[in-house]
């Protein structure tokens, strides 16, 4: 297989915002193929990306950075995978996107647009992260909080945005 080389044309990107692109994504699931080549691309190309392991400093409040840099980015990029909605990390992210301004492009790697847009129908990978959620021991998430990243995912998902279908993988 050949080594990837990202583009070297930069691109010209006007924005009163801190980040140019804000990137949401299970870790595990696509950190260390995905979203490194898909953030050395963004950043070769001119573009500030947030990245939480590029970004976030020793001692910051996570919540609170993730937030304020959700809201300081043009662009945001939810990367849904088959574990995206197991990570309430991932779910505060996407409902933060919706309910501040900004650009979203959904990315769905690996699932379905209809398994995130309908994540608690029995096809999708992400019912079992839902029932997870909402019978949580200690009520962590309240049911009104669980309704909104649902909400929140089908807003998502009705924008256009990309798919492995589309890109061939």
């Amino acid at each position: 297989m050949e080594e990837y080389i990202p583009p070297s044309t930069k691109i010209l990107f006007q924005s009163d915002k801190e980040y140019h692109v804000f990137l949401s994504f299970k870790g595990e699931d696509v950190r260390k193929n995905l979203v490194d080549h898909l953030h050395e691309a963004l950043t070769t190309a001119g573009l500030h990306v947030f990245l939480d392991t590029h970004k976030l400093e020793k001692g910051d409040m996570i919540w609170s950075s993730l937030e304020r840099a959700i809201g300081s980015s043009a662009i945001r990029i939810p990367i849904f995978s088959t574990g995206y909605a197991d990570s309430a990390w991932c779910l505060k992210e996407a409902a933060t996107m919706v309910n501040t301004q900004g650009l979203i492009i959904p990315l769905f790697y690996d699932v379905e647009p209809t398994h995130v847009r309908y994540p608690v129908k029995d096809s999708s990978p992400y019912k079992q992260a839902f029932e997870k959620h909402s019978g949580h021991p200690d009520d962590r998430y309240t049911r009104e909080e669980i309704e909104g990243w649902k909400v929140a995912l089908e807003k998502i998902c009705s924008r256009s945005g990309w798919s492995m279908d589309i890109t061939g993988g």
